[in-house]
């Protein structure tokens, strides 16, 4: 079976002044994502919450040394993502890419990365800085609001990416 990906056009896709300001947005999460655990590492108790419940309460404790979890793995995806986006005809996409059509779908695809990379890195930095919280004694969790906007956030950005993709191109359209 031959790989249809190998087919589609391989361009280079400029950034506009969006791209670079959610891209700049991710970075600043990212700094603020390490550099809290970096600031409040000597205030914490040894014993500090790992896991938050759906209702947002602290339900499982470990050494203050589980800190440092959500940097590790926010770096790492945020490294892996943007590195992802510079291949955006290996993505899938809702429609088949041609050559009219691949700048509009891999514009969309890559902008979608971009943006669901700078979201999760501020979620983990809001989850990393409530538990640092939780463990000084100044929150009691999440909040139960967290699940729901996390869940609307990630999803609907998804949907909206998604729902841009599948419009047809107005070129491609006309010539139908």
């Amino acid at each position: 079976m031959e790989n249809k990906n190998m087919e589609r056009p391989k361009l280079k896709i400029k950034l506009e002044p969006i791209d670079k300001g959610i891209e700049w947005i991710g970075i600043l999460g990212l700094v603020i994502l390490t550099g809290l655990p970096i600031y409040f590492f000597d205030q914490l108790p040894e014993t500090i919450p790992r896991h938050f419940g759906a209702n947002g309460e602290p339900d499982a404790f470990s050494g203050k040394g589980i800190i440092w979890t959500l940097p590790i793995i926010g770096f790492t995806m945020f490294i892996g993502l943007y590195w992802l986006n510079k291949y955006p005809h290996i993505f899938n996409y809702p429609q088949k890419v041609t050559k009219e059509n691949a700048r509009r779908l891999y514009t969309t695809g890559t902008r979608m990365i971009r943006t669901l990379n700078a979201l999760i890195t501020w979620l983990f930095a809001y989850i990393t800085y409530s538990t640092i919280q939780v463990a000084l004694g100044n929150q009691s969790g999440l909040g139960t609001w967290f699940l729901p906007i996390f869940m609307i956030s990630t999803l609907g950005t998804t949907a909206y990416f998604l729902y841009r993709s599948m419009k047809k191109d107005p070129q491609t359209a006309k010539n139908n």
